[in-house]
């Protein structure tokens, strides 16, 4: 009986382990900001240091242009507010905006990028909101998000010189399988000089695809999280 019961638990242990790695790997990208931070993206420069803000910002400074963004949190690269507990800790209130050197309002000033964790593309198209200025990727201060493949740019979108963020997609059918990366750049201080970017996805026909069965893809097999996108479920 002991034989026999060895080498069940054995699989039973197996079997658990697995639940485990697929619940890590179901948890993997925080692609709408709704940490309240940047885990699982990596940052330059300093356009997110008071990244990703909360609430409609641009609202509460009364900008008659509401920012629809979804959830909590989401990029304002215009914005300096981080919600009512670290924003209030940091002296930041709704509606304020960046700052230049000389501490003056300068809500374009900052410049930098933002890079996403690698993931496979599964889904026929992706879509996220995108508000912020018209300065494309390709002309002198690019204002945009990006999707990259081995270092190179295969799609953009830009805001329409706008803070209310619209639904935008792209048709990534011709690049499924392959391994990508989102940066969303902001690389002028001019007029209109920054981004508004949130809640991405992958879609098929039936609609957007959990991004769970994204980064299970990915898995085959192993376990395909680090700490520091584990980090956030395991302070």
């Amino acid at each position: 009986m002991n034989k026999m019961l060895l080498p069940m638990l054995s699989l039973l242990l197996i079997f658990l382990l697995l639940l485990v790695v697929n619940d890590l790997t179901a948890r993997t990208f925080n692609n709408d900001f709704e940490t309240g931070d940047l885990t699982d993206w990596e940052k330059t420069g300093t356009a997110f240091d008071f990244q990703p803000t909360w609430g409609d910002n641009p609202t509460a400074r009364n900008r008659g242009q509401p920012s629809q963004h979804q959830g909590d949190w989401w990029l304002g690269l215009a914005e300096r507010y981080q919600g009512p507990d670290k924003g209030a800790d940091l002296g930041q209130s709704p509606g304020d905006m960046q700052l230049n050197d000389a501490g003056a309002v300068a809500p374009d000033y900052p410049q930098g990028t933002l890079t996403s964790i690698k993931f496979t593309i599964v889904g026929d198209t992706m879509n996220f909101l995108m508000g912020g200025g018209t300065r494309p990727w390709g002309t002198a201060e690019p204002c945009c998000v990006n999707l990259v493949i081995d270092e190179e740019v295969v799609r953009s979108a830009t805001g329409d010189n706008n803070e209310s963020m619209t639904r935008k997609e792209w048709d990534v059918s011709d690049l499924k399988g392959q391994m990508a990366q989102v940066v969303v750049i902001d690389q002028s201080s001019g007029g209109w000089g920054h981004p508004n970017f949130d809640d991405i996805h992958q879609a098929d026909s039936s609609g957007n695809i959990p991004w769970a069965q994204v980064t299970a893809v990915e898995a085959q097999g192993k376990l395909a999280v680090s700490w520091a996108q584990m980090k956030k479920f395991y302070k």
